[in-house]
Formats: structure tokens, C-alpha cells, sequence
């Protein structure tokens, strides 16, 4: 029997800065109540449409819940897609994300991530990342606001152009990319001339290993079950196949992010991952894909993880930018953008120009005892 109009209940559940999601269910008294269950209803929003690619993330989200990740895909329509309705599981609360007990929420996300990395590989086109980026960079470039002062003022502060160029240049120089031969330039040296550490080769092959990845693991997008103690992923529009290293800072940076809605304060010092949980995160994820990590190659892992985290953290800054001049959600992207790039970007390049510093001089030290 088919569902009529006025035999459903249609609730709003999140009003989104991308998506606006909806759960459909029979009403109740209706012959069709005990018979179906609610749905997710998701209509994509026209702030998504430019920086994502709505028909690859329909496929993606197909050919993953066929491989037991994310949910159950019913059907697509114009503008949108039905979900199943995760009626057993609720989005993790930020500080979730880095709680170790009494449920211990990292080692879930760890393994379950490491799970996916492991098994999951839709076959999609392929997005590039760094050309991803620099098409953003070239829409955010016809942004402007003439008739608005504010917003004006706002993007001037940010200064983009060519801030963000110069900024991504440097990373490609620093993370895989066609500039270092996918990264393995950086497996000889450390681009000062001296020789890597049997320990930063090794952190470098690990996070450097390209697989499918998510890419906006914040707490929203973590679903967790009280019955059956597992963590699963949903909204999959930003993924692609990259370094798991991105995919593993961009949950880092997440952390922050998602604790916005605790105190409206982005605060990078006080809620990015602590270099013990951050090892603990890393171990349980490497565990669960049955590789050992002794303790030197955890302390350059970390060193690696905060370069990827200033890739993350500048490629939603760059997103900001483009959503602000084509948006028509109302939320402050600018606000946003600058945020991130002042207090959180500045303040990783910060914490890894330090790392690099000091590793440059243990690389050289120990140059200098075998000549």
C-alpha cells in the first residue's frame, strides 16, 4: 500500500548549514503505522551545490551502505535523496569526540575509521584534491560584496588573495602532491638535505597511504548507538580518496569546531586533541589495522598530522569564502572563515614550524655523527 500525503508525518530534525533534513513517518492511527518505519528525508541545500558534487555523493552513499557504512540509501530525487532514519543511534555531543570514558568514544571513532580506510571503495570518479582546492580558490575570487559594507570589511580582514595561494603552494611543498611526486620526495629527506629518521620514513609511509576518506568528521556526523556500543559516519558529500593522515587532522580540527556550540568560542588551545590523546587515537587506529607503532614513530607521527592539519584547517577556510558569496543560508561564513584561519590555521603553522625546527636540527645532528 502506498503512503498518501495526508497520512504522513513530516518533522524537521536539523535546519543545517548544508542540508535541510526532514524524518517521514505514517501518522499514528493510520493503517500504515505499524507497517513502515520513519525515513530520512535529506534535500540538499544551495549552499553545498557549489562545492559539492551531489550525483558522486548519491553513488558514494549507494555503494557504502552496500558495504555496511553509513545508512541505507531508498531512493534519489531532484533535489535530494531518502535515507534509512537511524531510530537507535543519536550524534555524538562534541566533547564525545575525545572522551575515553566511561564509553570510550576514541577508540570507537579510531577502529571505525580504520574499518572504513580498510574496506570501503566506491567506485566514483576520482576527485583531486589540489585541483579541488585551487577551482575553490578561483571561485572564491569573483566573491565580492559592493552592497554590503559588512561583509566587505569582513572579507578584506581575511585578506584571501593571494594569501590562500601562496598558502597552498607551500603546503604542496611540505604533503603529497604532484610538486613532491605524490609524496614520495618526502620519504628521502626532509627538504633541507638531510636524511629522514628511520622513524619519520616510517610515520610518513603510514599517513601518507592514500584510501577513502571522509573529511568532515565532526561530531554531528558521528552516530552512536547505546545498544550496540559502535560509532558509524554519515554525510559523505566532501570525500574523497586521499592521505588517511588529512582524514585523521581533519577530525582533529574537528574537535574544536564542533565545541563551538558549548561555549560560541573557537578555542584550539583548549580543545584540539593533547599530543596523549592524539597518541592513544593513533595507536587504537593503527591497532585496528594490525600495524605496529613503537614510540619514536608516534612522536614523528604527530609532527605530520599537525602539517595535514593545516591543510585541513585552510581547506574549509577557503570554503568559507566560496559559501559566503553563494550561500543563500543565513549564516555568518565570513565570521567563520576568519575564525579558523586566525585562531585555528595561524595557530597550527605556529605549532609546526616549531616541530619542523627542531626535527631539521635532529636531522642534522644526526647527519653530522655520521660524517
Amino acid at each position: 500500500a502506498a503512503l498518501e500525503d495526508a497520512d504522513a508525518e513530516v518533522v524537521q530534525v536539523s535546519g543545517g548549514i548544508t542540508n535541510m533534513l526532514y524524518r517521514v513517518a505514517p501518522k499514528k492511527g493510520t493503517a500504515m503505522h505499524s507497517r513502515a518505519a520513519p525515513i530520512l528525508a535529506r534535500v540538499f541545500g544551495q549552499a553545498g551545490d557549489v562545492v559539492c558534487d551531489r550525483r558522486r555523493e548519491n553513488v558514494v552513499v549507494a555503494e557504502l551502505s552496500e558495504m555496511g557504512f553509513g545508512p541505507k540509501l531508498f531512493g534519489v530525487f531532484a533535489n535530494g535523496r531518502l535515507e534509512h532514519w537511524y531510530a537507535d543511534r543519536r550524534p555524538l555531543e562534541p566533547l564525545e569526540m575525545v572522551q575515553a570514558e566511561p564509553v570510550d568514544m576514541q577508540t570507537m571513532i579510531a577502529k571505525r575509521l580504520a574499518e572504513m580506510h580498510q574496506r570501503a571503495s566506491p567506485k566514483v570518479e576520482e576527485v583531486d584534491l589540489w585541483a579541488q582546492l585551487r577551482d575553490w580558490v578561483a571561485l572564491g575570487k569573483k566573491v565580492a560584496f559592493p552592497d554590503d559594507a559588512e561583509k566587505a570589511a569582513k572579507l578584506a580582514k581575511l585578506n584571501p588573495y593571494p594569501r590562500f595561494e601562496e598558502q597552498l603552494d607551500e603546503l604542496e611543498a611540505l604533503l603529497p602532491s604532484q610538486r613532491t611526486d605524490g609524496g614520495r620526495r618526502l620519504l628521502e629527506s626532509t627538504g633541507t638535505g638531510a636524511s629522514l629518521s628511520a622513524a619519520a620514513r616510517r610515520a610518513r609511509e603510514l599517513l601518507f597511504e592514500e584510501r577513502f576518506c571522509h573529511l568532515d568528521l565532526l561530531s554531528g556526523n558521528i552516530m552512536y548507538s547505546e545498544g550496540v556500543r559502535d560509532v558509524d559516519f554519515i554525510d559523505y558529500e566532501y570525500s574523497m580518496r586521499t592521505c588517511v593522515g588529512l582524514d585523521v587532522a581533519n577530525h582533529f580540527c574537528a574537535v574544536p569546531e564542533s565545541c563551538l556550540i558549548l561555549e560560541d568560542t573557537f578555542d584550539v588551545d583548549k580543545y584540539y586533541p593533547s599530543q596523549a590523546l592524539q597518541r592513544r587515537w593513533l595507536s587504537a587506529y593503527y591497532a585496528a589495522r594490525r600495524v605496529e607503532l613503537d614510540e619514536e614513530v608516534l612522536d614523528e607521527m604527530l609532527k605530520v598530522v599537525l602539517d595535514f592539519a593545516l591543510l585541513a584547517e585552510l581547506r574549509w577556510v577557503i570554503w568559507s569564502v566560496v559559501q559566503a558569496g553563494h550561500s543563500p543560508v543565513d549564516f555568518d561564513y565570513l565570521d567563520y572563515g576568519v575564525m579558523r584561519f586566525e585562531q585555528g590555521f595561524m595557530n597550527y603553522r605556529d605549532g609546526a614550524t616549531a616541530a619542523r625546527g627542531r626535527s631539521r636540527q635532529a636531522a642534522l645532528e644526526m647527519s653530522a655523527q655520521h660524517t
